[in-house]
């Protein structure tokens, strides 16, 4: 969902699974540590096409958010285990994991017991609810950036910016867009997009921010999850720990990224001249329906890796 959606859906379904007890408070804490990241269609279309307008920059930017986004799932393993609980897990149920999978689908549907139009109605309510949200606190925020910027925070602050990009080798006109993108990572994306200073610098600094996600989008985080008693503590030491290793990444892949984006990059919507536009139509669900099969193929795959392998540990704990 977080792949999908973006901010701030894994929240969501994080506090969700806290207050249904699906998770102890520190599983709720390494899962919203790594899994609350941007949705590609933000940083293909808004970052890398908007702000840059090279759509070849979303991969390097993609590329280093999830990838960094999972090393700090795979350090946050560690992450409070003195107060991790030790349950009795329950028999692992037999059989294929998509069958297992619509089974457990219908055994909630039928705790649930809305009827169709009553769950219609409520993700109607849920989701305007969050658009709302989403929007005041960026509406919130923008205002505060300017209200700093007139008493003159914003200097003392790009003060110590600068100092620090002085240090790592980086244009000082960058310190604009990491204020800005310190509390809004929509304003501080586009600072660094305009900034004076190389593009390789200004990708890295944006796709930082883009990790850190700024102070709006921690207040709605924390707006969320207060409810479920999830500490925000390790949720902000892991964005600034993502940002470090999404910059860090963007450098090293922003040029392979680049040149292997130029080579198989083709467009979305262009109409051959030849081409009737009912033909070209049909040609696009004919695309379509390929990578919906190619997409479901692979996850049969998937479940029938999990399947087998979890029938190789039975038989090894078996006769081990």
């Amino acid at each position: 969902m977080g792949l999908a959606s973006g901010y701030p859906m894994d929240a969501v379904i994080t506090s969700k699974f806290r207050q249904n007890k699906l998770c102890s408070s520190v599983e709720a804490e390494r899962l919203l540590s790594f899994t609350n990241t941007a949705d590609p269609l933000f940083m293909f279309g808004a970052v890398a096409v908007g702000m840059f307008g090279q759509p070849e920059l979303g991969v390097a930017i993609a590329l280093a958010h999830y990838l960094s986004s999972f090393l700090v799932g795979v350090i946050y393993r560690f992450h409070g285990r003195n107060r991790d609980v030790t349950t009795e897990e329950k028999k692992q149920k037999s059989g294929n994991i998509l069958v297992r999978a619509f089974r457990e689908l219908y055994s909630a549907r039928q705790q649930d017991n809305r009827s169709f139009g009553q769950l219609l109605g409520d993700s109607v309510k849920s989701s305007m609810n969050t658009i709302l949200l989403v929007g005041g606190f960026i509406i919130l925020f923008s205002v505060l950036i300017r209200i700093i910027t007139i008493v003159g925070l914003t200097t003392i602050l790009s003060s110590f910016f600068s100092t620090i990009l002085s240090i790592f080798g980086f244009s000082t006109n960058l310190a604009p867009a990491l204020v800005s993108g310190l509390f809004e990572l929509d304003l501080g994306a586009m600072a660094a997009s305009q900034a004076d200073a190389p593009l390789i610098e200004k990708v890295a600094i944006a796709s930082g921010l883009i990790a850190w996600s700024g102070l709006s989008v921690h207040a709605q985080v924390a707006s969320i999850v207060i409810e479920s008693g999830i500490r925000l503590a390790p949720y902000m030491v892991a964005r600034f720990l993502h940002a470090i290793l999404a910059l860090i990444l963007t450098l090293l892949f922003i040029n392979p990224a680049h040149q292997a984006a130029q080579i198989i990059s083709l467009p979305v919507m262009t109409i051959p001249g030849s081409a009737s536009p009912l033909s070209f139509w049909l040609l696009r669900i004919e695309q379509t329906g390929y990578l919906f099969v190619l997409f479901t193929a692979l996850l049969i795959a998937f479940s029938l890796i999990f399947h087998f392998a979890g029938k190789l540990h039975g038989l090894k704990k078996k006769y081990l």
